[in-house]
């Protein structure tokens, strides 16, 4: 099964990554294509829905995702489970881990997992560029982050 690690030194502390990690209202200030996240129920633990609207080439597409593991302020992992953009029609066994570390007080390591396997026979032959195009807007992201984290201003 396919592996992609995203690691990011972030200059902020754990608890403050995190924060931007878990909280809808802060989410859409460093995800770039992020135009709403709610949470259902309203509250961040496992089995919680997550339903991301996304500005995808100027369309609007839907992503829900589950949260499957949760251990608060270190490390939760979530996968889809609908959503206009069909990723968990074309992606089956998709994970996703987003794990925060603690270097110091004001610095922590960032790193996120992907496993996944592509479904069916088209989508296996274009993996590269299904899954190529997904985690390089996750590195979008996780790049923003990392500069909201630091610097408090949204990018």
């Amino acid at each position: 099964m396919p592996r992609q690690v995203i690691l990011n030194e972030i200059g902020a502390s754990a608890d403050r990554v995190w924060q931007l990690l878990t909280d809808c209202k802060e989410f859409a200030f460093w995800a770039p294509n992020v135009r709403e996240l709610e949470l259902e129920p309203d509250v961040f633990k496992v089995d919680t829905i997550r339903r991301f609207k996304l500005d995808v080439s100027g369309k609007i597409e839907t992503l829900d995702t589950r949260i499957t593991h949760l251990t608060p302020g270190e490390t939760y992992a979530e996968t889809p489970v609908g959503g206009t953009l069909k990723l968990h029609e074309k992606v089956e066994h998709l994970k996703m881990i987003y794990r925060v570390e603690v270097v110091d007080e004001k610095t922590c390591n960032f790193i996120f997992t992907i496993d996944y396997e592509m479904q069916g026979l088209l989508n296996k032959m274009l993996e590269k560029v299904v899954m190529g195009t997904f985690v390089g807007s996750l590195r979008l992201w996780f790049e923003r982050l990392k500069t909201y984290a630091e610097t408090g201003r949204p990018v």
